[in-house]
């Protein structure tokens, strides 16, 4: 088994379009820059995160760091439909609703309204609503 060391991971986001992404968390979400590293050649290569050097800008959302990865070159945007892979990210929040109707009014693009969700063998959830990021990775807000 692995030792964790923290309750929380970190997540790296490879960009298509890094600047419609950077307004996309930190403009639109609020997530604050944390750091910006610069990751040489060598060290992209050499532990696979990368066929070049790139630079990343960690985002705070809670415990967690979402990672923006600018690289020359950058990969076409993935589709929206349904592959395998990571598939959405899910931050808890306080009130979905309000959250929702923050969001959308600064441009973020969702699938659906907020509503109430029970998942069997779960306990209900007060509200679940889906943006969707500029590379098509939904982001689930959930209020417990």
């Amino acid at each position: 088994m692995v030792k964790v060391e923290r309750p929380t991971i970190d997540i790296g986001l490879v960009c298509s379009d890094f600047e419609a992404s950077l307004h996309f968390y930190r403009d639109i979400l609020g997530l604050e820059i944390a750091a910006e590293v610069l990751v040489d050649d060598e060290g992209a290569t050499k532990f696979g995160l990368a066929p070049r050097g790139f630079r990343h800008v960690r985002m705070r959302a809670g415990g967690t760091l979402i990672k923006l990865m600018e690289i020359e070159s950058p990969p076409a945007r993935r589709g929206e439909e349904f592959a395998a892979g990571v598939r959405w990210l899910t931050l808890i929040v306080s009130d979905v609703y309000a959250t929702y109707n923050d969001l959308k009014a600064k441009g973020a693009r969702f699938l659906s309204e907020p509503a109430p969700i029970h998942a069997e063998g779960e306990d209900p959830v007060a509200g679940v609503v889906c943006a969707v990021d500029p590379d098509g990775l939904l982001i689930e807000f959930v209020q417990l």
